[in-house]
């Protein structure tokens, strides 16, 4: 399947069927009228920032920006959110769109300020993603891009209006030594494991992690390199021949990238927000535009794919947020299951509740505690025993320590009993600076 992209921002393009669209919006109706989870209030700033990620806005979506930004508001505020949720490009779009005039000059023209900003990363973001895609085919290494420009074009038809940190690129594990030398030749550095990777660490590092990180100086750039979608290969653990047999091509200007289906690409995105606990809002704006594209039959058979593997809590909490937080359309037979899943609406819960920690736009991961929790509820991801005791060595593995505590490699199966010391000790560090 090919997409060819002109970039504009037309939502219109992804409803190829006025029936489509009146069904979306009747299945909306229906399912309004249904009782749902009872979601905890936001801040008015964060409230406001929600109302403006919906996609693509109709006359009722404007009236609540317009709404919502008539109510007293701290200006700096909302901006520290838009930061904090790295969702800048599509929060001034529509801002402009409605044509709010109670947004501030300042507030607009920063937004603008970031949004230009994004736009020019994301020009290079393609370019270099096409260059690297290109070397490692010219040595027979086959990759895909996910999420990125690629997702941006999918789910809200331009490549900028998503905010992008960097590039993510999926190769066959056996091909991982390979496409890190092909990747360091042409100027990155590796970054993520900050260490020395011989060859006995290596193979441990690969089989409890899923992607290195680079960064390239001259462009101010970051590359990731996965070979798993997940850390715990249990979460998803998907074939991926079958995931490049299945998948598509995404065109944008004169770069091609190959990407995940429609299917594969919403299951992860479900996945990778719910290992995150939603507390950044531009992954749940990317699930709540997809669904405005996708036809129900896709959605359903998306469903079913969750269901054969397991993924069900973490599909179901993504759809109940994308539709009680962003209007998004839900097959009723889905959200109906889907709100009949116990669990799911605990994780649901628990992902406004990251979303809004602590209470303020201030970073989740600087907090004392916010880590540790997220760690927690990964063990709610997924049922079974398995599933949980490979999470817990997961979490037991940390190639962190290998930088903060150098062993030699006689002495290297002391890092597992010395992870407990080491979290104590951070924990106390993480205070004493406080």
């Amino acid at each position: 399947m090919c997409y060819d992209v002109v970039v504009v921002s037309n939502a219109s393009r992804f409803l190829t069927h006025d029936c489509h669209r009146q069904l979306s919006l009747s299945m909306r109706s229906l399912a309004a009228k249904m009782s749902g989870i009872e979601l905890p209030r936001f801040p008015p700033e964060l409230a406001l920032i929600i109302a403006c990620s919906r996609w693509p806005l109709g006359e009722s979506e404007e009236r609540e920006i317009q709404t919502r930004a008539a109510a007293p508001l701290d200006w700096s505020c909302f901006l520290d959110w838009v930061r904090r949720n790295r969702i800048a490009p599509l929060i001034y779009h529509n801002l402009r769109r409605t044509a709010c005039p109670l947004a501030p000059e300042a507030v607009m023209a920063r937004l603008q300020g970031e949004a230009a900003h994004n736009a020019r990363r994301v020009l290079m973001q393609i370019a270099e993603g096409a260059r690297v895609t290109r070397l490692l085919a010219d040595a027979g290494v086959r990759s895909m891009i996910i999420k990125g420009p690629a997702l941006s074009v999918l789910a809200f038809g331009a490549p900028m209006l998503r905010e992008n940190r960097d590039v993510d690129l999926v190769v066959d594990p056996a091909r991982v030594l390979d496409a890190d030398r092909l990747i360091t030749q042409a100027g990155y550095r590796r970054m993520t494991p900050n260490v020395e990777l011989t060859p006995p660490r290596y193979e441990i590092y690969r089989r409890w992690r899923c992607q290195f990180g680079y960064y390239l100086d001259s462009h101010d750039l970051v590359l990731e390199l996965h070979w798993s979608l997940t850390s715990n290969s249990l979460l998803m653990p998907l074939d991926l021949y079958m995931l490049c047999s299945r998948s598509q091509t995404i065109r944008v200007g004169s770069a091609s990238f190959t990407t995940l289906s429609d299917e594969e690409l919403f299951l992860y995105l479900c996945v990778h927000g719910s290992v995150h606990m939603w507390f950044r809002l531009k992954w749940l704006a990317d699930i709540a535009a997809l669904l405005q594209r996708l036809h129900p039959d896709v959605i359903a058979r998306v469903a079913s794919r969750a269901q054969a593997l397991g993924l069900d809590r973490p599909f179901h909490a993504s759809l109940i947020l994308a539709h009680e937080l962003m209007s998004a359309p839900v097959p009723l037979d889905v959200l109906t299951k889907a709100r009949e899943n116990r669990a799911a609406r605990k994780l649901a819960i628990a992902g406004c509740r990251a979303l809004n920690w602590p209470g303020s736009p201030g970073e989740p991961s600087e907090t004392l505690w916010f880590n540790t929790w997220l760690s927690w509820n990964a063990f709610a991801l997924k049922p079974g025993l398995r599933y949980r005791w490979r999470e817990l060595q997961d979490q037991m593995f940390s190639p962190e320590d290998w930088a903060r505590v150098r062993l030699p490699e006689q002495l290297f199966f002391l890092y597992l009993p010395l992870r407990p010391l080491s979290w104590v000790t951070r924990k106390i560090q993480r205070l004493v600076s406080r």
